[in-house]
């Protein structure tokens, strides 16, 4: 049994291999062609463009994996089908379960291969790749004038010449239109002209030669100024920029993020949602209608994400040792005699009230120079102004309604971190999926060749695709739980490969035909068989 484990193991090696090499290189052609414009024309060093497509490498190699694995399989059970071998192992109480047994183990055993490589290897890849691609769109490359063609030298600053010499850097008939005053916007119309750079290499000297320039005064559109020259020399500055890679740049998308990043995050953001929950429930009681028993409010999320726990928390206490906790010193106290500390008193000033002063009616107060004394006027007693009325509802539909926008914002956050979370994983192990589901199809037209495995590899992984990326849109859209929507389409595809793989244990020939063209042809002679048969009953029973 060990030599058929190597056998089989052996046998899907190169295939392997071979498929992934070819997938990759295919999508890696596609992007390229579809970056090319963003690359060329750029000056840039060998070594930034081979760094691109050093870094493009991973995001592909995570989505042509699966793909490679199940071309592999349908390859190499079609071939073992074909040449009678799995009929050979079934004669020898060898059956294709057993066959499978190494190829799972090792389909196995290459998932959790690539739940690390998307873990640790393609969040980095990604994160290096955004930075390049930064530094490539903010590149500009030395200046080229078309004649008869209008130059963008700026975003608001246009030139157009008749004519050129690229020997001497001449120009004739040369129309300049200058927008960066905004509404005071200016032409300029010159014979000739002669273009060159500055010594330093951003900046574009333009020296204009016997012709006019007109603009609107203060941007009036009534009032055009135009004024004659017959030397006059413009500037553009930073029309050049050569390529300067940034050196640091802490900022990740949840792409650019490990799993263990995005739990930590996703539990900071998670404490954030809950809080402004419980405030969106609390403005929104205030609103509803006396006696309602039920209000709606959005999903609550769970304080932590379940798999990325299980990943970052519980499985590496399983496997690594627990490290060991100090324990603080054990401090004995000693009594001492209570310390009496005598604080000084302020003296204590005790204020006498004094009787009122009570003027007999027709007296008069004087002072000590006998002057007369005016009666104190009467007290004025000022009522308290009113406050402005407040509504209520209004003050509680404006916080509902802050609260809500706050709410959408921080669960479009960790609906993404969940979904980017699960899709690692569940990408990862499709390669498990597909071994389940290749041989069947392989075993069921053993001579469909190697067109009938590229046909069926696209088309299952193309399906297969199109489940993740609906799953996907509706996990981000909070429809459907992200735990759900990812794993869908790997559940789809492991019971249809359960149930071939069980129709095939159950018949008893190894090769039940050849390629599609023999099973179509059997279908149709089946149910021609199966008309004829009906036929014959309804006669049978007008008889």
């Amino acid at each position: 049994m060990k030599l058929v484990t190597r056998y089989v193991v052996r046998e899907h090696v190169g295939p392997l291999l071979f498929a992934l090499s070819a997938l990759t290189s295919l999508l890696m052609l596609q992007y390229v062609a579809r970056q090319l414009a963003n690359l060329a024309g750029k000056g840039l060093p060998w070594s930034a463009i081979g760094k691109f497509f050093v870094l493009s490498l991973p995001f592909t190699i995570a989505m042509t994996m699966p793909m490679a694995v199940l071309v592999a399989t349908l390859f190499t059970f079609g071939r073992m089908a074909a040449e009678h071998e799995i009929t050979a192992f079934k004669a020898s109480g060898v059956r294709v379960r057993t066959l499978m047994l190494p190829v799972l183990a090792c389909a196995f055993l290459l998932s959790i291969a690539m739940v690390a490589f998307n873990d640790q290897v393609l969040p980095r890849a990604n994160h290096e790749l955004r930075i390049l691609q930064s530094d490539i769109a903010k590149t500009k490359p030395t200046l080229a004038l078309r004649d008869q063609a209008m130059n963008a030298v700026t975003d608001q600053f246009f030139l157009r010449i008749a004519r050129s010499d690229a020997n001497t850097n001449k120009m004739y008939d040369v129309v300049i239109y200058d927008l960066t005053k905004g509404p005071e916007r200016k032409t300029i119309y010159a014979d000739s002209g002669v273009f060159s750079l500055t010594p330093n290499g951003q900046d574009l000297l333009l020296q204009l030669f016997d012709g006019y320039s007109q603009e609107f005064v203060r941007g009036d559109a009534r009032r055009l100024q135009r004024s004659f020259f017959i030397d006059q020399t413009v500037k553009v500055r930073g029309i050049t920029r050569g390529f300067e890679s940034t050196s640091n740049d802490d900022y990740r998308s949840d792409r650019e993020m490990t799993v263990c990043e995005m739990h930590r995050r996703y539990a900071a953001d998670a404490m954030e949602f809950r809080r402004v929950r419980q405030e969106y429930i609390m403005y929104a009681s205030q609103l509803v209608a006396p006696g309602t028993k039920t209000l709606r409010a959005p999903r609550d999320r769970p304080a932590e994400e379940g798999l990325a726990r299980f990943y970052c928390v519980t499985l590496p206490s399983l496997f690594l040792p627990k490290k060991a906790k100090a324990q603080a010193p054990v401090v004995t106290a000693t009594p001492q005699a209570p310390v009496v500390t005598t604080v000084p008193q302020a003296p204590v000033v005790t204020t006498v009230p004094q009787a009122p002063v009570v003027t007999p009616p027709g007296d008069t107060l004087k002072d000590s120079l006998g002057a007369v004394i005016p009666p104190p006027p009467p007290a004025v007693t000022l009522a308290a102004p009113m406050p402005p009325a407040i509504d209520t509802m209004t003050m509680y539909r404006g916080a509902m309604n802050a609260s809500e926008a706050q709410l959408m914002v921080s669960r479009e956050g960790l609906d993404g971190l969940t979904v980017e979370i699960h899709k690692k994983f569940a990408l990862s192990f499709a390669c498990l999926v597909f071994v389940l589901f290749g041989p069947p199809i392989a075993l069921r037209f053993p001579r469909g060749g190697v067109g009938a495995t590229l046909g069926v590899s696209i088309a299952v992984f193309g399906l297969y695709y199109i489940c993740l990326m609906g799953g996907e849109a509706l996990a981000d859209k909070g429809l459907v739980p992200a735990s759900i929507a990812m794993w869908i389409a790997n559940a789809i595809f492991t019971m249809i490969g359960v149930l071939l793989l069980w129709r095939v244990e159950s018949t008893t020939d190894t090769s039940r035909g050849g390629g599609i063209r023999d099973w179509w042809a059997d279908r149709g002679a089946r149910r021609a068989l199966a008309a004829q048969m009906r036929q014959e009953q309804a006669a049978a029973v007008d008889a």
